[in-house]
């Protein structure tokens, strides 16, 4: 009997750039399976079924169109009792970030909320006092958007030296071990530290104490 091959280990990070798969995860039951789901643990379609409230044949459906773009793969098989080879999906990274210029390059309706989203965090800004007015807004999405991106592409390149010893921490191990390494490699990188740089003195010029200095 021919040994079952074992997919890679998942990865800690993937940013999506891809514009048709960042529109495929916008179906709100694809989204639910990888980001509610899958990301935490392998399952099977029927579980993933009882745990939507869905036809099992719909999610086999979804997880068909997962395994494609390469965001699920079949982690292992276990036969039951009765006979019947039941088959645990998992997604393929821990943490996924859709990239903001993949998104601004689909189509209109995960463009426009792109865009929303950039305007949304800049005007959530004022309850700290920072207001950006109109007709600087467009430059305030811009640098956002490259920092944003850049800090994705930093840390998204951050690999595991031992993959095999990192998944036998707890998990909560593994997420701080993650957050401290995509620091340092940020840390490191003078073309996101001068976008940052740059980002930050923009909204230093329209803090509001600054403002009242003028």
């Amino acid at each position: 009997m021919t040994e079952e091959k074992r997919p890679e280990p998942m990865k800690d990070l993937e940013v999506i750039t891809d514009p048709k798969v960042v529109k495929l995860l916008f179906e709100n039951t694809r989204s639910k399976i990888v980001f509610r789901y899958l990301v935490n643990e392998a399952m099977t379609v029927k579980q993933l079924a009882d745990a939507l409230g869905k036809n099992a044949g719909t999610i086999l459906h979804h997880i068909d169109k997962l395994r494609k773009a390469g965001l699920v793969v079949q982690e292992r098989t276990e036969l039951t009792k009765t006979g019947i080879v039941q088959r645990f999906y998992r997604a393929t990274a821990r943490e996924y970030r859709l990239g903001i210029g993949g998104m601004m390059e689909s189509d209109s309706g995960v463009a426009e909320f792109a865009e929303k989203r950039l305007t949304s965090i800049i005007d959530s800004l004022s309850v700290y006092g920072i207001h950006i007015p109109d007709d600087q807004m467009g430059k305030a999405k811009e640098l956002l958007k490259q920092v944003i991106e850049r800090e994705n592409q930093v840390s998204s390149s951050l690999e595991l030296v031992d993959k095999k010893t990192f998944y036998q921490f707890p998990q909560s191990v593994r997420n701080d071990a993650s957050r401290i390494m995509r620091r340092l490699v940020l840390e490191e990188d003078e073309k996101y530290q001068d976008l940052r740089e740059r980002w930050h003195a923009f909204l230093q010029t329209h803090r509001k104490g600054e403002l009242d200095n003028e």
